[in-house]
């Protein structure tokens, strides 16, 4: 080979090398612990592939709440809230403070469940609340309404035993205007179910 095709030869590897052509990087990554929950649920992100430059970072979803996110050398790790949303399957996206961006999905299911007996009342009618599917965690629940004063003050009461997600108790009908009113149950994780209660 002639020298001055060896110096061609020499000259090109050194400019590939200086543009990364041929090199192959991999992109950012995040994983969900655990990738599948009901509202309510905790859980933990971890990421990897994100750009050494980077220092910190976010997370973002319509799913999620009371998010946490750090970038260290070792990677993103965090973790959040799934919010008060119906079920379904949701992107969650991770972004360095470059511009990096990663996603995965999060399936919620599971969504807590409300029925009121009766549906139907006056007011001073007595009304039980018939709910389940909230989160085994929840230790106390309320009962409330939308708008307020569809209750009579002083006679809600919520239980919900611990560990069973099924919250039991009622409320009186208070001096509210025949229609539809909401009543909401809700559990102190976060979850919370509706029910429309009609009063003639």
């Amino acid at each position: 080979m002639r020298p001055i095709a060896t110096f061609l030869i020499i000259l090109l590897s050194i400019f590939v090398a200086a543009m990364g052509i041929g090199t192959v990087k991999s992109a950012a990554v995040i994983y969900l612990a655990p990738s599948t929950g009901r509202v309510g649920t905790s859980v933990s992100v971890s990421g990897t592939g994100f750009l050494a430059t980077d220092t910190t970072c976010t997370l973002s979803s319509s799913a999620i709440s009371s998010t946490a996110c750090i970038m260290s050398s070792e990677g993103l790790t965090g973790g959040f809230t799934i919010a008060n949303v119906p079920p379904g399957a949701y992107v969650v996206e991770a972004m360095g403070d470059q511009d990096d961006i990663a996603q995965a999905l999060l399936n919620v299911n599971g969504a807590a469940q409300l029925g009121l007996s009766p549906a139907t009342g006056q007011p001073g009618t007595q009304i039980s609340i018939v709910a389940s599917g909230f989160l085994p965690n929840d230790a106390t629940c309320s009962i409330s309404s939308v708008p307020a004063g569809v209750i009579l003050a002083g006679t809600s009461a919520c239980v919900i035993p611990s560990g069973t997600g099924t919250p039991t108790g009622g409320f009186t009908v208070g001096n509210a205007l025949p229609g539809q009113y909401v009543i909401v149950v809700t559990g102190d994780q976060g979850d919370s179910a509706q029910a429309i209660l009609n009063i003639r």
